[in-house]
C-alpha cells in the first residue's frame, strides 16, 4: 500500500506530459491545416515576389538581402513593372506599407528577413597624435584623400598595399579604390608629422539596420 501510494506522484506527472503532448501535438496539425487554407498559386506569387526583391540585382537592392534606404522611400517608382500584373499588392518593411496597389484584403503574405542600408559621405582630419594611421568602417570601397601644405606625405599604404607614392610629396586629392570585403587602415609615410588639417580622408559609409520585408499577393 506505501509502495502504491509513493507512485502516484510519478503517475500523475506521467498523466501530465501525455496531456501536453496530446494538445501540442492537437495544435500543430490546427496549424497545419489553418496554413493549408491558402491559395497555391497565390503562395508562388507572394514567395517570388518576395525573392525578387532581396535578390542582388533586385529593384531595391544594395546586394542581396540588403536592401537601399533611398530606394525603399521611392518603391513607388522602383517597383513598377515588378510586381505581379492583374493581382491587389502590398509591400511593407516591418509592418510599415511601402506601396500598395488595389485593396489585398486576404491573398498570401511571404516575409523575408533583410538589411536596409544608409550610405552617406563622411570626411575625416586625421590628427596623427596617435600614429600615422586611420582606420575605415568595413565595406568602404573607395576613398578620397585630399593633401594639402605641410601634409608632408610621401606614400600611403591600404593595409599591405601601396596605393599613393611621390617621394616630392603627395599634394591635392587622390581618389583611392579599397577593398568592401576588409577593414582598411591608411597608413601614411611622412618625413614628419603632419601640420594640422593638412590630409583629409573622404568616404561613403554605410550603416544598416535588420527589419522585415513582406510581400503579399491576392490574385
Amino acid at each position: 500500500m506505501t509502495r502504491a501510494q509513493a507512485n502516484l506522484p510519478a503517475l500523475a506527472i506521467a498523466l501530465l506530459l501525455v496531456v501536453a503532448s496530446v494538445a501540442a501535438t492537437v495544435g500543430l496539425a490546427g496549424s497545419a491545416f489553418a496554413g493549408a487554407d491558402t491559395d497555391p498559386a497565390e503562395d508562388r506569387l507572394a514567395a517570388s515576389t518576395a525573392d525578387r526583391l532581396v535578390a542582388a540585382d533586385g529593384p531595391l537592392s544594395v546586394r542581396a538581402n540588403v536592401l537601399s534606404e533611398a530606394a525603399v522611400a521611392n518603391a513607388s517608382e522602383r517597383l513598377e513593372g515588378v510586381l505581379p500584373a492583374d493581382a491587389a499588392v502590398r509591400v511593407t518593411l516591418d509592418g510599415e506599407p511601402i506601396l500598395e496597389r488595389g485593396d489585398p484584403a486576404g491573398g498570401a503574405t511571404m516575409r523575408r528577413v533583410v538589411l536596409v542600408a544608409d550610405a552617406g559621405q563622411r570626411a575625416l582630419t586625421p590628427t596623427f597624435e596617435s600614429g600615422a594611421t586611420v582606420t575605415l568602417p568595413r565595406r568602404t570601397g573607395g576613398a578620397t584623400l585630399t593633401f594639402r601644405d605641410g601634409a608632408d606625405v610621401t606614400a600611403v599604404r591600404a593595409n599591405d598595399r601601396v596605393v599613393l607614392h611621390d617621394e616630392a610629396g603627395l599634394d591635392g586629392a587622390y581618389d583611392v579604390e579599397l577593398s568592401r570585403y576588409d577593414t582598411v587602415t591608411l597608413a601614411f609615410a611622412t618625413e614628419s608629422e603632419p601640420a594640422p588639417g593638412s590630409v583629409t580622408v573622404s568616404y561613403r559609409a554605410e550603416t544598416t539596420t535588420k527589419a522585415v520585408l513582406g510581400v503579399t499577393v491576392d490574385a
